[in-house]
C-alpha cells in the first residue's frame, strides 16, 4: 500500500506533466497561459489583432482574464496601448 507521501508524489508529478501540456498548447497557438506575466510592452497577439479591429471591449475583457485587473484599470491600459500601437 503506498504512503500519502507516495501519493502525493504521484499527484505532483501528474500535475508538472498536465502543466506542461497546457503551456504547450498554448505555446503553439501562439498565446500566452492565463494568468502569467504581460505586459503592455508585450501584449498578447489577440490583444493587438482585437484593437486594430477596433473592438475595444474585446480587448478589455481578455486583458482583464489575462491579468485579472479591474475593468477601470484593463479599460485604461487597453486606451494606452492602443495609442502607443496608433489606432
Amino acid at each position: 500500500m503506498a504512503s500519502d507521501q507516495d501519493d502525493i508524489a504521484v499527484l505532483k508529478d501528474q500535475v508538472a506533466r498536465l502543466t506542461r501540456l497546457v503551456e504547450g498548447l498554448y505555446a503553439r497557438a501562439g498565446e500566452p497561459v492565463p494568468g502569467t506575466d504581460v505586459t503592455l510592452d508585450a501584449p498578447p497577439a489577440d490583444i493587438v489583432e482585437a484593437l486594430q479591429g477596433g473592438q475595444l471591449i474585446v480587448a478589455i475583457k481578455r486583458w482583464r482574464d489575462y491579468t485579472g485587473l479591474g475593468l477601470a484599470e484593463a479599460k485604461a491600459e487597453m486606451e494606452e496601448l492602443s495609442r502607443r500601437l496608433g489606432w
